[in-house]
């Protein structure tokens, strides 16, 4: 894959925000400090991170504990019912949905992008395609499709049978996309 275009971040942050998402853009460097804000900005005390190699090198762990963020590493569906943010590292991204897209067959992945109140999912650039369409087209030439494909798009929200509108039923009250160059 190649490296993201502004083009493409733009409709990715553009989809991403129509569906009450919202998209920050940091290099691999600048990556927790980028989270440490979001979180910092939203009164955020503490987080579950599912750890990645891409979180390490990106100092996230640090940043949020360095701006006084609480953070779980382990034991993540013990504390992601009582902890507010939740951090994890998406596979993919579809830039005409805004939507993030999990592909690994990690539970805890699943559990902090649903359990927390506010969800940052990140994601490399250059994992993100143009169309949903493409999407498939990239799981199918997988060698093994994962035993869990997810798709985010917004914060999670259902609507009754007198289509009342209802945020954060079924998943995050809010929801981040940190959208990282990687290269």
């Amino acid at each position: 894959m190649n490296k993201i275009t502004d083009e493409l971040y733009e409709r990715f942050k553009t989809n991403l925000e129509s569906v009450n998402g919202t998209c920050v853009r940091a290099s691999k460097a600048d990556l927790g400090k980028a989270v440490a804000g979001i979180f910092t900005e939203a009164g955020i005390p503490d987080a579950c991170v599912v750890e990645t190699p891409l979180m390490k090198e990106g100092g996230v762990i640090e940043a949020l504990e360095s701006a006084g963020i609480r953070v779980c590493t382990d034991h993540i569906r013990l504390n992601a019912e009582t902890v507010k943010g939740g951090v994890s590292e998406n596979q993919y991204g579809i830039a005409d949905l805004g939507t993030l897209v999990q592909g690994r067959d990690v539970i805890d992945e699943r559990i902090v992008a649903t359990m927390s109140e506010y969800y940052i999912g990140i994601v490399k650039g250059s994992t993100i395609v143009p169309e949903y369409d493409d999407m498939f087209d990239l799981l199918s030439a997988l060698p093994e499709i994962p035993g869990f494909v997810g798709f985010i798009s917004g914060p999670s929200r259902t609507a009754d049978i007198e289509c009342v509108s209802t945020v954060g039923v079924h998943g995050p009250l809010r929801l981040a996309a940190v959208v990282v160059d990687d290269e």
